[in-house]
């Protein structure tokens, strides 16, 4: 059997986002600006390329949603899914609410993204160590520990169907 979960933002990820292309927006439009004045046009050129190489990372790296399946999770972003066997996985936490795992004191960044569309790459963290992460919601998160290899962050929707339906080895 087959469920799909879905991954919704956070309100603090939404605002995070809408304000990030905001400015991307803006300063897309001053670049404009220079080069039709004919000022800093190389300069120009690079800070648009920066800019947009960046939006579209973001776009393209965010978990849409969780697939269930009767041979493990996957992880769906626009450009591919990570597949987890149940083989693979030696047990799943859900991350306590009141231990915000991206909190500002919680977890340092190595590489990723940190707020636009969620907090996606590698992270570190003192209890975890080095982690991956897919979370859009840090409230509603999931830590999946796996056998060999770095454990995977996640986010659902509605955790308290994700974490009933994992523990029955995905049957109904």
């Amino acid at each position: 059997m087959k469920t799909i979960y879905e991954c919704s933002q956070s309100k603090g990820v939404k605002w995070i986002t809408v304000i990030f292309f905001l400015i991307t927006f803006f300063s897309i439009l001053l670049v404009i600006y220079n080069v039709s004045k004919g000022e800093g046009v190389t300069e120009s050129i690079i800070v648009t390329a920066i800019l947009l190489t960046a939006s579209f990372a973001c776009v393209l790296a965010f978990p849409m949603y969780i697939i269930v399946e009767d041979e493990g999770i996957g992880i769906r972003t626009m450009l591919h899914t990570v597949q987890l066997s149940y083989e693979d996985i030696d047990h799943i936490e859900r991350v306590d609410e009141q231990d915000n795992l991206f909190g500002a004191t919680k977890s340092i960044r190595l590489l990723g993204i940190g707020g636009v569309f969620g907090y996606i790459g590698l992270f570190t963290t003192k209890g975890v160590g080095t982690f991956r992460s897919y979370v859009t919601d840090s409230k509603k998160a999931f830590m999946i520990y796996r056998t060999k290899g770095m454990p995977i962050a996640i986010s659902v929707s509605e955790p308290d169907e994700f974490m009933p339906y994992y523990m029955k080895g995905g049957k109904e």
